[in-house]
């Protein structure tokens, strides 16, 4: 993400990109196809996660709130090459965090940080191509997060986190915390140990918060045409005479 503007605007040797369920960033069928091939290849890793490989050959991570959610892609030359997705948190039924507690356990963990449901996103599949791993991409992977939520207007991110691989490591040194009441648990699916992870959006860390401006450039979070800052608003627009879920 170093270099020089171009433009009044910071130069990358990657090619950012935001889509998300309504108005010009709306992430289309060939786009999710994508999203959930590129995710799908790299959690198969050469068959450590079975299931995500189909009977045909090809890899898959599908999930029908893909286009209900806000999309955050890095390519290089036209390749996906990083990947993260947020979401207003959906109802507990639907979220990566029932692996780990129930609704009424999950109600008591934000009523302790005095959150209520509406103050979080979700957020997850942080993927990396293994071409990029060792570059920018994943750090800038992770600000991304942080700049959407607080474009966004929400004091929370949680996330369900993989623990074997050194990803709530990472995740930490960028502000991510362990809910430390929230006990570990082993996903056969994903051969991982699972924890809890929040993200304070209103306290970044310097290492954040140094990167966050040039992160929302690169994203055109100025540039976009949004106007909506509640979730129930974005489940709307998102899914015209639909029930959004509650908190």
């Amino acid at each position: 993400m170093s270099g020089a503007a171009v433009g009044g605007k910071p130069a990358s040797p990657f090619a950012w990109r935001l889509v998300g369920p309504i108005g010009r960033m709306e992430a289309d069928d060939a786009m999710l196809e994508e999203f959930s091939e590129f995710r799908g290849r790299i959690l198969y890793a050469g068959g450590r996660r079975p299931s995500f490989r189909r009977d045909d050959g090809r890899y898959s991570d599908d999930d029908p709130l893909d286009w209900r959610s806000f999309h955050i892609a890095a390519r290089a030359g036209g390749e996906l090459l990083g990947y993260v997705r947020v979401r207003p948190f959906p109802e507990h039924s639907q979220s990566a965090l029932r692996r780990l507690l129930a609704k009424r356990e999950f109600e008591r963990v934000l009523d302790g940080m005095r959150l209520i449901q509406d103050d979080c996103l979700e957020v997850g599949r942080w993927m990396v191509a293994p071409s990029a791993r060792g570059t920018p991409v994943a750090p800038a992977l992770v600000v991304s997060a942080w700049a959407v939520g607080r474009w966004l207007g929400k004091r929370c991110l949680i996330a369900t986190v993989g623990a074997r691989d050194g990803q709530a490591t990472m995740l930490a040194r960028f502000g991510g915390q362990v809910m430390r009441s929230v006990a570990a648990k082993f996903a056969t699916e994903y051969d991982d140990e699972l924890v809890a992870m929040h993200f304070d959006l209103t306290s970044p860390p310097a290492r954040v918060a140094a990167k966050l401006s040039t992160m929302e450039s690169l994203l055109r979070l100025g540039e976009q045409p949004l106007k909506v800052r509640e979730p129930e608003q974005v489940w709307k627009a998102a899914m015209p005479g639909a029930i959004p879920p509650k908190a």
